[in-house]
């Protein structure tokens, strides 16, 4: 994005790093960083001062966030510095920018103004907006540094073995449909990744020896057992309409997150097996 002021032009753009998000009691200060540059000369020099609006995109008049203006004007000179603006954010919008964003990168929108500091003569203001997008693993990261949630990823190794390799594509199957709202598709999906767990720890006769024991007399392996048939018997009444049962069943995203999250540890799990 750049602002041309006949023979100066400023340019931005979002940052390596593009937003850090600092805490504070109820009320956070959102961080953008941009990299500004400058080629040409502003006559005679001044200093830039920079400002706007920031808004998330895709919700209307209720994605405004807030306004901001930069720390400090910016040199008619200046060239390969970092810029910051500074928005201020509630616990309240944080969760609405949360449920909005449904687990999708996050997309924001700053309406931005350049004003030159002093100027007299003719219009010393240029306007543009510039979308920002913030992936998830970076928002998420952002977000756990403020005590507001807790961001946990399982990366899932796409091995030489067949089944296991297949099970890692089908999550990958599971968040992309998670991302288009088919919630009961994603736990069919990961229902279909608990395959080669089920085999490869001997679930069904490790449970079928231990559900008739006490609880607290199961060995490990047994309450491991325990726990994938389990999820494997809840997961398949996505793919399954019963009659009277699993055709009542109703998944929601929440659901659909705990069973791909599920699916991705107890898979991971498999590299310390044999």
């Amino acid at each position: 994005m750049a602002f041309d002021f006949g023979g100066y032009t400023l340019s931005l753009k979002p940052a390596r790093t593009a937003v850090q998000l600092i805490p504070g009691w109820g009320v956070h200060r959102l961080r953008l960083i941009f990299e500004a540059g400058a080629t040409g000369m502003l006559l005679p020099p001044r200093a830039l001062q920079l400002s706007g609006e920031l808004w998330a995109n895709d919700l209307g008049h209720a994605g405004w966030l807030g306004s901001m203006v930069s720390q400090w004007p910016l040199q008619a000179d200046s060239q390969g510095r970092d810029v910051t603006l500074d928005v201020t954010l509630t616990d309240a919008q944080i969760m609405g920018l949360e449920k909005a964003r449904k687990g999708r990168e996050l997309e924001l929108r700053a309406d931005l103004t350049v004003v030159q500091l002093g100027a007299v003569d003719g219009w010393p203001a240029r306007e543009h907006q510039l979308t920002i997008r913030i992936s998830h693993e970076e928002w998420a990261k952002a977000l756990a540094g403020l005590n507001a949630g807790a961001f946990v990823d399982v990366l899932v190794p796409i091995t030489d073995v067949e089944d296991r390799a297949l099970a890692a594509r089908r999550l990958r199957e599971a968040k992309a449909l998670i991302g288009s709202g088919d919630f009961e598709g994603a736990v069919g999906k990961a229902r279909s990744a608990l395959d080669p767990v089920r085999a490869a720890c001997n679930t069904e006769a490790l449970h079928s020896q231990a559900v008739n024991k006490k609880a607290k007399e199961r060995t490990q392996e047994e309450r491991w057992a325990m726990l994938i048939q389990n999820a494997y018997a809840l997961f398949s009444g996505a793919p399954h309409d019963d009659e009277g049962t699993t055709e009542h069943f109703a998944w929601t995203r929440a659901d659909a997150v705990a069973a791909v999250a599920t699916a991705a540890g107890l898979l991971t799990r498999l590299e310390d097996l044999p």
